[in-house]
């Protein structure tokens, strides 16, 4: 059964990229009796980093316990939240807790569309601690969309409207800059209608957001087996990066040096999960390449936080105005959250990238465009992604 999980009301900051990655770094909804399931008066979520509390939690990094510590009385200020809460994250119907996390190319000054270039659905098997990947390419058209969200007659699909432009598509009535709660639930909708999931909560996040969280998290280290070498891209007045062969690879944030040319080795997290030209060792990098990185750097976070390795409340903080997410945000749900994902494992064969020819057949219109073997696709997810009885 396809199923998003419906929630009443308005939709806070919080949760994205990095919300699988950094336990409890989410959003709480506040309830609404009067909303109903089809409910469309969500108002947009202000644009992450652009606010007073986002200045002060960039450098809340490495502070002492008092700046901490009124960081944090500040924050439930601005949140609204009292302590003492119970969590109020679940697992869904099925058993599972499945998250739609999407990033975004949104930057300051940005002046073209907004494209959700990483889509992935990241799924917990509470009762094995297993932990299921599978990345949507960013090239697919004829995208299944979900009835709700069709016109009247209507297509069934995005027809050549790139996977990718689907959130921006449904933010058209957006403030410039603004993150929509009704165009994320909607994509949300469309990604659990396609795969045939439960979808829980879903989570954006954007340039400064993800070069902020890394910074906040001290970093996250990589495994990188085979050197990226990636001469077009520009990270710098001088073009080109280069990843080398490294295990524990420390990938940072807007702490980083710029990368500048092919013989130095670079520390930039977002260019890491961003390159998708040049070579990965001998083979070509790709969309499908970086895809793989992202999700390797998703579960390297994950170890990090769980492991005790970064401070959970200030990711946590940082998180309310860098991530848009209907995820609840408070120190309870942080909690439950960590102790969940604990020890769980994520081996090769419960990740997928959704790539030609296997998952997807290569289109001669529009360029550069594939369309899923659906058939296919949610085999594998009813397979890996299957629904469990917790105790």
């Amino acid at each position: 059964m396809s199923v998003i999980r419906r929630r009443l009301g308005s939709f806070a900051l919080a949760a994205s990229l990095l919300v699988a990655a950094f336990p409890g770094v989410a959003a709480s909804p506040t309830p609404d009796a009067a909303a109903g399931p089809g409910a469309r008066a969500n108002p947009p979520l202000a644009a992450p980093g652009d606010d007073t509390l986002g200045a002060l939690l960039r450098g809340a990094s490495g502070a002492g316990e008092r700046l901490r510590s009124g960081l944090n009385e500040l924050a439930l200020a601005y949140a609204g939240l009292a302590t003492g809460e119970e969590p109020t994250i679940s697992y869904g119907a099925d058993g599972r807790l499945t998250i739609l996390l999407l990033g975004s190319d949104y930057r300051a000054d940005y002046k073209y569309l907004e494209h959700t270039d990483v889509m992935m659905v990241v799924s917990l098997d509470p009762v094995r601690g297993k932990l299921a990947m599978a990345s949507v390419p960013r090239s697919m058209v004829r995208f299944p969309i979900h009835p709700e969200n069709r016109p009247p007659g209507g297509a069934k699909d995005s027809g050549d409207l790139r996977v990718n432009l689907l959130y921006d598509s449904y933010r058209q009535t957006g403030g410039d800059g603004e993150a929509d709660a009704l165009a994320l639930e909607r994509v949300g909708m469309d990604v659990a209608h396609a795969l045939r999931l439960e979808i829980d909560y879903y989570a954006l996040i954007r340039f400064s957001g993800f070069d902020a969280l890394v910074d906040m998290a001290g970093g996250i280290a990589v495994d990188i087996p085979a050197a990226i070498v990636d001469p077009s891209y520009q990270d710098s007045p001088t073009p080109g990066i280069r990843f080398p062969v490294a295990t524990d690879w420390l990938l940072k944030g807007g702490s980083a040096k710029r990368c500048a040319g092919t013989t130095k080795n670079c520390k930039r997290g977002i260019v890491y999960v961003r390159s998708r030209k040049g070579k990965v060792g001998s083979a070509s990098n790709s969309d499908y390449q970086r895809a793989r990185r992202q999700q390797g750097l998703i579960f390297a976070a994950i170890q990090k936080v769980t492991a005790g390795e970064a401070d959970l409340e200030v990711l946590r903080l940082g998180s309310i105005s860098h991530i848009a997410t209907d995820m609840p945000r408070t120190a309870a749900d942080a909690a439950w959250l960590r102790d969940r994902l604990a020890g769980a494992r994520s081996p090769a064969r419960s990740r997928v990238v959704f790539a030609p020819p296997t998952w997807a057949t290569d289109l001669a219109v529009p360029k550069d465009s594939a369309r899923l073997l659906l058939k296919d696709v949610r085999a594998w997810i009813a397979q890996k992604m299957a629904a469990v009885e917790v105790p």
